[in-house]
């Protein structure tokens, strides 16, 4: 019986020890070998190719340990990064390659800046994104094709920019997105099929409407706001034809309402003069 006793108790510390392990495991998921986070230091690469005139990144701090609670981050229940939310700070500079390292981002909100240079390709790394807010900054370059694999992107905003070259043909994989807004920047060449429910091009001088020729440069966009309307040339050949039915009744009624009134006219002037020779 004390044997069995004893079997049990070493049971139990095997198990309580592996529950320990898997606990340090996950605590140092971020740590490389030397004992660094590797969150921390993506986010010090961040914060290195910013200009921050108002030290609002003051305490991203590379001896750090743990952003969690370093301003403008956000945490998931498990201790990752999920989210960098930096609107509106007057931040400049440039977005290091080193966010595509936040692999567990689900939301980037960078809107109301001055940041400048190329959208970074390692973007694409997000795999767990699903809100890209860019807008109203100085990014400029083409819209890189990594863009195509956020398979659970759903709101992408890039408007107001100073992007250039084609819509990736990439994003027309993406079957989740509510809104892109690619509007008001130099974007050229023709749309791919964009799965959105709201889709922003206005703004772009080069863009290639649907109907438009290979020459772009000649062509005026259509101001797109995908799914179209559904009106269609069909609708709007009615609508016109009604028009002229009802310019062309109107004129009718007017010739027939002067011509009663010149019988009516007649008709009175010669009773008139009747009455006249009998008296």
């Amino acid at each position: 019986m004390a044997l069995g006793v004893g079997g049990e108790a070493g049971f139990e510390k095997k198990r309580v020890v592996g529950v320990l392990h898997t606990l340090m495991e996950i605590s140092t998921a971020t740590l490389s070998p030397a004992g660094i986070n590797y969150e921390v230091v993506a986010l010090v690469a961040i914060k290195t190719a910013l200009r921050d005139p108002y030290n609002v990144l003051d305490n991203w701090d590379i001896n750090s340990v743990d952003p969690c609670s370093w301003r403008m981050v956000t945490c998931s229940s498990d201790g990752y990064v999920s989210a960098l939310g930096l609107p509106s700070q007057s931040l400049s500079g440039t977005l290091s390659p080193s966010i595509g390292n936040l692999t567990n981002l689900q939301s980037v909100l960078l809107q109301n800046n001055a940041i400048s240079g190329p959208i970074p390709a390692a973007i694409g790394k997000l795999e767990k994104l699903h809100t890209l807010d860019l807008s109203n900054n100085t990014f400029s370059g083409e819209m890189p094709t990594s863009l195509g694999n956020l398979k659970n992107l759903n709101y992408l905003r890039l408007n107001n920019n100073s992007l250039t070259g084609p819509c990736p043909e990439s994003l027309s994989k993406l079957n989740g997105l509510t809104l892109v807004d690619l509007s008001f920047n130099n974007l050229s060449g023709s749309l791919p099929k964009i799965l959105a429910r709201t889709f922003k091009v206005t703004g772009n001088p080069l863009i290639c409407g649907p109907k438009a020729s290979d020459n772009c440069s000649a062509v005026f966009p259509e101001p797109l706001s995908l799914p179209p309307n559904g009106q269609s040339d069909s609708g709007i050949n009615s609508h016109r034809v009604a028009i002229a039915f009802g310019a062309s009744f109107g004129a009718a009624f007017s010739i027939i309402i002067v011509i009663g009134l010149l019988v009516w006219w007649r008709y009175r002037h010669n009773q008139q003069i009747f009455f006249d020779v009998n008296g």
